[in-house]
Formats: C-alpha cells, sequence, structure tokens
C-alpha cells in the first residue's frame, strides 16, 4: 500500500484509500474439521479498507494486523460473505463503478496463512529447478495478489496481476518500491532494537 502511494508522489499530508482482501482458509474452522489437503475451495474473505500517506511501514503493518485481528474475532469472514458476493455481482454487472472500469475491487489480495514448502530433496530427485504455485481468478478481483511461500527456509513470493491493466514494467516498479520499503523498514527497526 506504501509503494502504491508513493508512486502517485502525493505529500504526506494527501491519504488515499486502499482496499485488502485477506482470503482465510475456513477448512479447520468448519464442524466437522476439513483437513488441509481436502479438495476444494474452501476460502472465504475479509475485506479491509485503510487510509495510507505518510506512516510508516511498522506502522501500516501494525493497524493492518489489528483490523484483520478483530475482523477475524467478529467472524467478519462468515457474516460478510453474502455481502462480499453481492459486491462482485454487482461489479461485473456494473464495471464502470470500479476504477477505470477495471473490475477491481481491491489494491491486493493475500493469504491469512503462509505456505510452507520443504520438499527439495523430492524436487532435485525428478528433476524439478523451480516452479511456481498461484491460484488466478478471472473477471473481478484484485489489481494484485501476492502468494508468499517459505520455501526451504526462505521467503518466496508470486505477484499476479492483470494485464493489460498493469504493464510489465509498471509491475516490476511497484515491486521494486515494495522491496525497498521493506528492506529500509527492517533497517529502521533493527536499529531501534539493537542497544
Amino acid at each position: 500500500m506504501i509503494a502504491s502511494w508513493a508512486s502517485k508522489s502525493l505529500p504526506d499530508y494527501q491519504r488515499e484509500k486502499y482496499a485488502v482482501v485477506t482470503l482465510v482458509d475456513c477448512r479447520p474452522l468448519l464442524d466437522p474439521v476439513l483437513p488441509s489437503n481436502h479438495a476444494g475451495f474452501y476460502h472465504s474473505a475479509i475485506l479491509n479498507t485503510h487510509d495510507v500517506g505518510g506512516e510508516t511501514l511498522w506502522e501500516l503493518a501494525n493497524k493492518n494486523y489489528t483490523a484483520f485481528v478483530n475482523a477475524m474475532k467478529n467472524n467478519k469472514h462468515f457474516t460478510d460473505m453474502s455481502d462480499l458476493n453481492y459486491l462482485m455481482c454487482k461489479a461485473i454487472e456494473n464495471p464502470g463503478l470500479t476504477p477505470s472500469s477495471s473490475l477491481r475491487t481491491a489494491l491486493i489480495s493475500v493469504f491469512e496463512d503462509p505456505v510452507f514448502d520443504d520438499s527439495t530433496e523430492m524436487h532435485e530427485e525428478i528433476g524439478l529447478e523451480d516452479y511456481v504455485g498461484c491460484a488466478s481468478a478471472h473477471g473481478v478481483g484484485p489489481s494484485i495478489a501476492i502468494f508468499d511461500t517459505i520455501r526451504n527456509g526462505k521467503l518466496d513470493c508470486i505477484c499476479v496481476y492483470p494485464s493489460p491493466l498493469h504493464s510489465r514494467e509498471q509491475m516490476q516498479g511497484l515491486v521494486d518500491d515494495m522491496k525497498r520499503i521493506l528492506v529500509e523498514g527492517c533497517n529502521i527497526e533493527n536499529q531501534h532494537i539493537e542497544p
């Protein structure tokens, strides 16, 4: 969100509203509980909007996290399901209501829980050097989807975006800004921790 806001070169006092969709795996919340490998799509979504402008990475991260935790405590992923479905249908029927008639309903979508993948040995056995895992929904949805995986102890992120709404150059610039903001934010945080 900070990278998107910064790309507009706005003054610090001018804030922009951004929506974030967090996909929640509902299998462990059902009765009976479904195992994580149960086939099917059992995700719901929590939509939160945030005013962005001038705050630090960690201030925004804390605001984001607090809003998400409060939404989960209030079962928003279940209670808002019909509202979200209604809004998605209205966006499909009336694309002109979305920014640039793009059918984009949020800036970004992320998953609640990271995926852990420690299958290097198996991949080496079959000769697999690299792969990408993500899902795509055509039609209405967010501008950017981030699929994060902890692969063999390292963070591996995939950024999926609709084309031609966004160009490869535009997205590369945004991802470069995101990396810079994360590195700078972590360096500042580490300076506060050191004695």
